[in-house]
């Protein structure tokens, strides 16, 4: 399930912000989970072709003078009222507007916790931060998304790498956020999509993470079926674990999000600046959810860890609509290809690249597909460099993560 799209995000400052403040967000789906998590991860998995998502321009036009002169306007309004909803609704949309996304999430988070009973807010903040807060990050640091220094040549010697059609990658996409893959020499040369050729993760650990999902699942009224809209799969959300969670945490500051920084360089800018939108154990049995039907993330990166090994079930894999190694010889066709790995191997892709689960035909394989996002803003301003400047006071109702837990845990789901 999830809250809203990134198309709702942009038709923001077309629509009145004063309707936008009362009108409340329609849950989509079917299901029993409620969780925070289930607002944010893949989030949109959409089946379209690709180009489906509304698309902007590469040029910087989107941060004009009257942009800046716009946002200059409504922080002296914010300033000036915090507690109208409408210029909080109002100012973020115009950081989404600008490809601002870290400044976009932290002014819905900050109105949010101004106003909990605003449900757009709330929307809003969950549908660019999902459930990150949840999860292990470094802190941002400053820098320019235009202006990466090289990365260093060295051979990816632990991953095999694909290439991905040229246009897919580069076209820019609102699940791109800030980034422009277009801009990404790393990515043309070394690869976009990269399956790890031995394990990441302990392949014990990934037996006992199977073990105790199912032990929770089993206490807690099953799997959940239908936490996301366009490809929903047979999941529990690892944030609700609490035996994963520790575990999980250590795996993304130690390995997951070096290794993650290290394939995409330019487009992390550096481990400390990823986030996880949603994290979350996928079973696959050959009796009941085979596969995953074609579609995109709404997500600049995304990964699946196999928990267990390929001999414990016929058939699998990510299947993606158009790859070739990059070792193939010039002129190469693209073709559909299957990604899959053993127990602790990783498959990583940019999350706009149409892909999907291929069908299992006997066994049960356990998967968990990671959803991340980069914390940063197009102008490559240090993410909270617009609200702190403007000083506001700590909102009355107390903290924002309060009013976006009640407000995920409130949605009806049906």
């Amino acid at each position: 399930m999830r809250i809203a799209c990134f198309v709702f995000i942009s038709l923001f400052a077309l629509a009145s912000a004063a309707a936008l403040a009362k009108r409340p967000v329609k849950a989509k789906g079917k299901g029993k989970q409620k969780a925070a998590s289930s607002k944010a991860g893949g989030f949109g998995a959409s089946k379209g072709g690709f180009g489906a998502t509304p698309k902007q321009p590469t040029t910087e036009l989107f941060q004009t003078g009257a942009w800046r002169q716009a946002v200059a306007a409504k922080s002296n309004e914010l300033v000036g009222s915090p507690a109208d909803a409408r210029h909080w609704i109002e100012l973020g949309s115009l950081m989404v507007k600008g490809r601002e996304y870290a400044e976009a999430e932290r002014i819905f988070r900050a109105g949010a916790a101004w106003h909990p009973s605003v449900e757009t807010l709330s929307a809003a903040a969950l549908t660019l931060g999902g459930d990150s807060g949840a999860y292990w990050h470094g802190e941002s640091v400053a820098r320019s998304l235009k202006a990466q220094p090289p990365s260093p040549e060295e051979p990816l010697l632990s991953f095999e790498s694909f290439e991905a059609p040229p246009l897919a990658l580069a076209t820019w996409d609102q699940a791109d956020r800030a980034i422009e893959w277009a801009e990404d020499s790393v990515a043309a040369k070394h690869g976009a999509v990269h399956r790890s050729s031995s394990p990441l993760i302990d392949p014990a650990d990934c037996a006992w993470a199977i073990e105790a999902t199912e032990a929770f699942a089993a206490a807690n009224g099953g799997w959940t079926t239908a936490r996301h809209v366009q490809a929903p799969t047979t999941d529990v959300p690892v944030s609700q674990v609490p035996a994963l969670r520790e575990w999980f945490d250590d795996a993304l500051r130690t390995t997951l999000f070096p290794m993650l920084a290290q394939r995409y360089p330019h487009v992390t800018g550096g481990a400390c600046n990823l986030r996880v939108m949603d994290a979350f154990v996928v079973r696959y049995d050959a009796a009941a959810q085979r596969s995953l039907p074609v579609h995109q993330d709404e997500n600049i990166l995304s990964f699946t860890i196999a928990l267990n090994d390929r001999d414990e079930y016929e058939g699998g894999g990510v299947i993606f609509d158009a790859l070739r190694p990059i070792d193939a010889p010039p002129g190469s066709p693209f073709a559909p290809t299957v990604l899959n790995a053993d127990a602790g191997g990783v498959v990583t892709f940019p999350g706009k690249l149409r892909h999907g689960g291929n069908a299992i035909t006997s066994g049960r394989r356990y998967i968990v597909p990671l959803f991340i996002y980069v914390d940063a803003n197009r102008s490559g301003k240090k993410p909270g460099y617009l609200l702190s400047s403007l000083g506001l006071p700590e909102p009355p109702n107390g903290d924002g993560g309060a009013a976006l837990s009640r407000y995920a845990s409130s949605v009806a789901v049906g």
